[in-house]
């Protein structure tokens, strides 16, 4: 037993809880490439890859816009070559109907049913920038001044136009009024065909769709209204006091319809 008071300090049965202790080593953090697994490692390495092959590539498609966008006008303007083998001709260009300048006369050629709307032509040929003998031609085959006939498919009057070309409440019969549809749709075909006469011919009685294509695919109606019409305006135009080619109309079956254009006009005879 110790004395009290000694100073000396014995030993002691308790261990120091420092004794034995050591610091814990530090755990390193895993790098990323070690925390994906080997599929995800390989899909961010093909993104990187396209992304890499994008930079690349954008100088290539900005060059690319640029040459479109300079080029685009010149190829777009650059009219398509036709296949004259497939039946199709190249397109003239448009024309406008020109301003009357002609002479206000009727040629003698025609007959006298087509005569009595003499007045009425030359007025018509101011309205609708046509020539004289340009309308007269169209009454002479389709009506021969008839102003009351129709045909078996509905076509009406002086002009023989369509139903489907007449407004609402419009009267086909009267004579200015057919004119106005028959006319107006001639002229167009005038100026789509460019000024080709013939062609506009076939036009108004085929359509203006076949104006451009070949005459040997029209349909033979059209093919033989562009060979009466075209041959009549001719004469006419020549300055003919009679015209072969309307004689061989009337022969071929239009003398018929002038007789019954002379009794709805109250003319006499009738060729």
């Amino acid at each position: 037993m110790p004395k009290r008071g000694s100073g000396q300090q014995q030993p002691s049965n308790k261990r120091s809880p420092l004794i034995g202790w050591r610091p814990l080593a530090r755990r390193s953090k895993p790098s990323e490439e070690q925390a994906l697994s080997p599929e995800a490692a390989a899909r961010k390495a093909r993104r990187g890859r396209v992304l890499w092959l994008a930079v690349q590539m954008l100088p290539i498609l900005v060059l690319l816009i640029a040459l479109v966008v300079v080029l685009a006008p010149v190829l777009l303007g650059r009219a398509a070559p036709t296949d004259a083998a497939a039946g199709e001709t190249p397109a003239p260009e448009a024309t406008p109907i020109p301003t009357p300048d002609w002479p206000m006369a009727l040629s003698p050629v025609f007959t006298p049913e087509v005569q009595h709307w003499r007045d009425s032509i030359l007025g018509w040929s101011v309205t609708y920038r046509l020539r004289p003998n340009l309308i007269a031609t169209l009454i002479q085959i389709e009506s021969c001044g008839n102003p009351a006939v129709q045909s078996s498919v509905g076509a009406t009057g002086l002009f023989q136009v369509m139903p489907f070309h007449f407004a609402e409440g419009e009267d086909p019969f009267d004579p200015d009024t057919n004119a106005l549809r028959g006319l107006t749709y001639f002229a167009d075909g005038l100026m789509i065909a460019g000024g080709d006469v013939g062609r506009a011919f076939a036009g108004y009685n085929g359509g203006h769709g076949i104006i451009h294509s070949l005459p040997t695919d029209w349909p033979q109606q059209s093919q033989d209204y562009q060979y009466w019409g075209g041959g009549i305006y001719t004469d006419a135009e020549a300055g003919l006091t009679e015209s072969p080619t309307l004689q061989a109309w009337l022969e071929s079956g239009g003398a018929a319809l002038c007789v019954l254009a002379a009794a709805e006009l109250g003319l006499e005879g009738g060729n």
